[in-house]
């Protein structure tokens, strides 16, 4: 079962799926109410949850301290702000190609690791949903 592996849970798995509904409102708040604000909420969520994913890497790395790590831990975050220099639909072309570059980044760093097997089938399910409603917007 998905929950028997040491870095996936119930909890885990409800938080990443929830992690899905702020995009999923903004989108409806744009289609529904007001399309500039409806994007701004998408793309400022986008940018906070990508910013994260890179602080994942970096709390992984306290232990080992490998220069490497700590560099490409910082890369979402910088796209992240990056995206706000460009006008829609370029900034979220540039997240989508964040979140891929973050989920390359955790499967080059984890697919050693048979223990994070689950966590990197839950990833990989959470950002190709993420990138398809980046994708949706364009």
């Amino acid at each position: 079962m998905i929950t028997n592996q040491k870095y996936t849970s119930k909890t885990s798995i409800t938080l990443m799926l929830s992690g899905l509904i702020p995009f999923i409102i903004a989108i409806y708040y744009l289609q529904t109410y007001d399309f500039e604000y409806g994007l701004a909420m998408f793309i400022h969520y986008s940018a906070i949850i990508l910013s994260f994913i890179g602080a994942i890497t970096w709390g992984r790395n306290v232990i080992e301290k490998s220069a490497k790590l700590f560099y490409l831990s910082v890369t979402p975050s910088i796209i992240a702000f990056l995206a706000f220099f460009f006008s829609f639909p370029d900034n979220l072309f540039i997240l989508a190609t964040g979140y891929l570059i973050a989920w390359i980044i955790d499967f080059f760093l984890l697919i050693k690791y048979k223990e994070f097997l689950m966590y990197l089938v839950m990833r990989t399910i959470i950002t190709g949903s993420v990138i398809y409603l980046h994708i949706y917007l364009t």
